[in-house]
């Protein structure tokens, strides 16, 4: 009689289904659908073998054939006869087991090879529960004596071996050497042995599991632990957090277990998704919040996860150190030694975490020494309040949001605040000063790949060192914004950029400290829109030539230039560009990444002008230097769609921007630049719909980059209205428009301006000009978020 694992294995193959395939339609890993076939898990849930007969379309008869063989691989399960001792004593679970399918293939393999794995993890990971699945699975699949102990209740390591003894029920002859009384009852015994929770009585659970494992050769051991044993034939697997998807689906049943007749709309998934995100796939955390959700309603819940450490469970079944997650990662910091508890509230102030030189630069003092940090780093690591990532090749030590939330309040309880942000600005103020440097040197990539793990840690020394009032700690904040504006500027942050940088520009003397004021300078005159520079052109060229930075005079002259020529001043413009060019040549970079910036510049001016052959002239040249130096930073395929464009053709123009969204979208960059002018074609072009799919998806990006732009898809989007008997709100928007740009007619003008056009004629025939005056007011008063919202809306 064929086995579940042989008849699904012939039913797959019968269908011509992979094993991938089938593991996509049933909604369960390939590692799962591999595990069944093989043996290796023998009796699968119902609601699995439902799914993969769905999964193959089997017959009634096939279907009756399979669920006769799953329920056969589960009668497999030891049931002590009346009478008979038992042979387990694993707990019976109430709620279901959610995801998992992986991991616990994962385990059930690695115990089928190693006799003692230990599943780490952070507290409220699931540790205990991914191991009881572990043992229900065994027990299905005909394993017999499996022995699970809750060591949570004990005070004293010198306990372990009573605890076991009491379970398993073996008397211990010596009570004055219990390791090795317990070991000799169990020397003949065929078991797995589960020790759940062994973090605060460490020494005494690896004790017990070491001398069990050298006299009981049958003896399996599987424990749970914040810290591993750390004794010789160990296996340690580190639990992971659930994936979006797997968490979802936890917060839903349990929230629905509590309220049978909760309806999870669309904006309610898309609520709860985030929940689950800002819970960072945590099964206790996402327990905890399900369970209030009835009470507390999708707002307030959603609310109150800023404090979400605290939220707490009303299950009277639960221990006390599991009620909230403050009391679970307390539970784990009560553990630590004074000096473990120190690092663990100082490494908080990394956001993002750091690099192992970078924790010692910061965290040692004379209190702390740093011969010490490393070792208390792996110990942090292993009792998995810390964790090892790899980001841009770099290793770095990160910890959970919720740990350095809690950890945060230790530091400042502990008074060392202050202290720990200086160092840490500090720390960052040399890093910025050697990015600025390798910024000339690198390219984009190599230098995003060198510094761009530190955004967070810039974001947060930033913050403290322009909030707080010394002089000095605005000369950091300088130099972190001016050294690693390539973390914004380089990532369509430049909104961000420009904010920080102001804050600085404003705090900093520029005649006590010319450097650091220029270097701030820089990073705010490269973030800004070029209309606000010209108005301090006169101050920023004088301060870039008082500390000669040639480059960045460079910058500024062609981007005034620039400017010159959407005001038609285009003798000042070509003056501008002379002079950019001739700083250029003196500088010899005329086959750099800056030296393609500058031949842009020139090729719009032109372009502006009217003069599209030499600018066309000009795209050819950074065509060629493309080849040596690689892609540059606008495709060409961009200037190519505003030339035709300005030559009639539309059509033309929008293939050649959609090429060029697309190329965006494969670098992973941000599209935000190329969309609206995209969104003008399609208007052009009568192509209603895809000129809004496009200006939604540029205002939805103008939030996190260039917000002031944002008028170029309000007044794509308000012309789109306008043709579409929605005229009272195209007004209102047109006023938004009208105040936010300057009415400038230029290359990429252009296609503001042919929208325009549109937007005004239909305006005019369905509105009395009054009517649209008064409605341009209104929405005059609108800031740049309140309008990216209506336009939104329509």
């Amino acid at each position: 009689m064929e086995t579940f694992g042989e008849l699904l294995r012939r039913y797959r193959l019968a269908g011509g289904v992979s094993q991938e395939t089938l593991a996509e339609r049933a909604r369960i890993s390939a590692a799962a659908v591999g595990a069944l076939e093989r043996g290796a898990r023998r009796a699968p849930y119902r609601d699995t073998v439902a799914l993969i007969v769905e999964a193959l379309d089997l017959s009634s008869a096939e279907r009756t054939e399979l669920e006769a063989a799953a329920d056969r691989a589960r009668g497999h399960q030891s049931r002590p006869a009346l009478g008979h001792a038992a042979t387990n004593n694993v707990p019976g679970q109430l709620t279901s087991f959610v995801g998992r399918d992986e991991e616990t293939t994962e385990i059930e393999a690695l115990l089928a090879s190693h006799r003692l794995v230990t599943l780490t993890g952070s507290g409220g990971v699931g540790k205990t529960r991914v191991a009881l699945e572990v043992a229900r699975h065994l027990l299905l699949a005909g394993r017999e004596d499996v022995w699970f102990v809750d060591l949570s209740s004990l005070s004293d390591g010198r306990f372990v071996a009573g605890a076991i003894a009491s379970v398993i029920d073996v008397s211990l002859a010596s009570v004055a050497d219990p390791l090795r009384s317990l070991a000799a009852a169990l020397k003949t015994r065929k078991l797995l042995l589960i020790l759940d929770n062994c973090e605060h009585v460490i020494d005494g659970a690896a004790a017990a599991v070491a001398a069990i494992l050298r006299s009981c050769p049958a003896v399996v051991v599987l424990t749970t632990s914040r810290e591993r044993l750390a004794i010789e034939g160990e296996v340690v697997y580190r639990v992971p957090s659930l994936a979006v998807p797997t968490a979802l689906r936890l917060f839903v049943d349990r929230a629905t277990a509590l309220e049978s007749r909760l309806v999870f709309t669309e904006e309610r998934i898309v609520m709860t998704t985030s929940i689950c995100r800002q819970l960072e796939g945590m099964p206790l955390a996402i327990e905890l919040a399900a369970s209030r959700l009835p009470t507390l309603g999708f707002d307030a819940l959603n609310k109150r996860l800023e404090d979400h450490l605290a939220i707490e469970s009303h299950a009277r079944d639960i221990p006390q150190r599991q009620r909230t997650m403050i009391a679970t990662i307390a539970w784990s910091y009560d553990l630590l030694g004074s000096d473990e508890r120190k690092l663990l509230r100082r490494l908080s102030i990394f956001r993002g975490g750091a690099a192992f030189d970078s924790v010692a630069e910061v965290c040692a003092d004379e209190t702390l020494a740093a011969g010490r940090i490393l070792d208390l780093l792996s110990s942090l690591f292993d009792k998995s309040l810390v964790s090892m990532t790899i980001l841009d090749d770099q290793d770095r030590y990160v910890m959970l949001e919720s740990v350095r939330a809690f950890a945060s309040t230790k530091l400042i309880e502990a008074a060392e605040l202050t202290q720990m942000a200086l160092a840490h600005a500090s720390w960052l103020a040399t890093v910025a000063d050697r990015a600025d440097q390798r910024n000339v040197e690198l390219r984009p990539k190599q230098w995003l790949a060198e510094f761009g793990a530190e955004l967070e840690n810039a974001r947060g020394a930033l913050e403290w060192s322009l909030d707080t009032g010394t002089a000095e700690n605005a000369l950091l904040a300088g130099r972190i914004v001016g050294g690693l504006r390539g973390l914004w500027l380089m990532t369509d942050r430049r909104a961000e950029c420009r904010r920080w940088s102001e804050r600085a520009v404003a705090r900093i003397d520029a005649d006590r400290d010319p450097f650091v004021a220029a270097r701030a300078m820089r990073a705010y005159i490269q973030s800004i829109h070029a209309s606000t520079l010209v108005s301090m052109a006169d101050r920023a060229i004088a301060l870039f030539e008082r500390v000669n930075d040639r480059r960045a005079l460079i910058a500024i002259h062609s981007t005034i230039a620039r400017e010159y020529s959407f005001r038609g001043a285009f003798d000042a413009a070509e003056d501008a560009l002379a002079r950019a060019f001739e700083l250029a040549d003196a500088e010899r970079i005329g086959r750099s990444r800056g030296y393609v910036t500058l031949l842009q510049n020139r090729l719009e001016v032109r372009a502006i002008a009217g003069r599209i052959d030499e600018a066309r002239r000009e795209l050819q040249a950074i065509a060629e230097l493309e080849d040596e130096i690689g892609e540059v930073w606008v495709p060409r395929e961009f200037w190519e769609g505003c030339f035709a464009f300005a030559e009639g053709n539309a059509l033309r123009s929008a293939e050649f921007l959609e090429v060029c969204v697309a190329k965006c979208r494969a670098r992973s960059t941000s599209p935000g630049y190329i969309l609206p002018h995209l969104a003008a074609t399609r208007i052009v072009l009568g192509e209603l719909d895809a000129g809004a799919r496009a200006a939604r998806e540029a205002l939805e990006l103008a939030r996190f980059e260039e917000i002031e732009l944002a008028w170029r898809s309000v007044l794509h989007v308000a012309a789109i209205a306008a043709l579409s008997g929605k005229p009272h709100r195209a007004a209102r928007l047109l006023g938004f428009v009208e105040l936010s740009s300057d009415q400038r007619i230029h290359l990429p003008g252009l296609l503001e301006h042919a929208t325009y056009g549109i937007l005004v004629a239909s305006l005019r025939a369905q509105l009395a000009d009054d009517v649209v005056a008064r409605l341009g007011a209104e929405g005059a008063h609108l800031d740049a978020d309140q309008a990216i919202d209506e336009a939104l809306a329509l």
